[in-house]
């Protein structure tokens, strides 16, 4: 019924200073702008990460974004002043949690080799 993941839809306070975070914080490639949302690629995938100004509600959806080096990439992010939480272990997973300006929540994560 579903071939993929199209794209993972956020809504954001102010969609100027978010376009400024997701592509300058998180490093994401802008690819489309529509006036009214922002498209951005997530690294070789083919599903993109949709921001539009709106009203900002707390959400039980997460995205999940996945990092060859985990630990790196969490410094990375403090080092741009992101509160990003501990590396926390899951069977065969790690992973770390860190939010966007406006609360929206997100996850990193990394498979522990076997």
């Amino acid at each position: 019924m579903f071939s993929k993941i199209d794209t993972v839809h956020i809504q954001v306070k102010n969609l100027k200073k978010a376009q400024h975070w997701y592509g300058e914080i998180l490093e994401l490639e802008q690819i489309f702008d529509s006036g009214k949302y922002l498209v951005f690629k997530i690294g070789v995938g083919e599903s993109t990460l949709t921001i539009q100004e709106g009203e900002v509600r707390p959400s039980s959806v997460k995205p999940i974004l996945f990092s060859d080096a985990l630990e790196e990439t969490r410094l990375k992010l403090l080092e741009k002043n992101v509160k990003a939480g501990e590396i926390e272990v899951d069977e065969d997973v790690t992973y770390f949690e860190f939010h966007d300006l406006d609360g929206n929540g997100f996850e990193v994560c990394q498979y522990i080799p076997l």
